[in-house]
């Protein structure tokens, strides 16, 4: 019952941002290994990365259509 609960109060606290293709949270690392993840994602012609208002070690990841 309590993996429904965390999993629960996981989405409700996204509920206030745009719906993301992903959500990656890392944890407990260092802010280099998320900047080199952002920056490894971002060089993608498919994808696009946010961290507006997040935990610093949260990315929101958009798929990106064929313009």
């Amino acid at each position: 019952m309590s993996e429904n609960k965390t999993a629960e109060t996981t989405a409700q606290q996204y509920d206030n941002y745009p719906d993301p293709d992903a959500i990656v949270h890392f944890g407990d690392v260092s802010e280099e290994l998320v900047e080199l993840v952002e920056e490894t994602l971002e060089t993608s012609e498919f994808l696009s990365t946010s961290r507006d208002d997040l935990p610093e070690t949260t990315l929101l990841v958009e798929a990106v259509g064929n313009e």
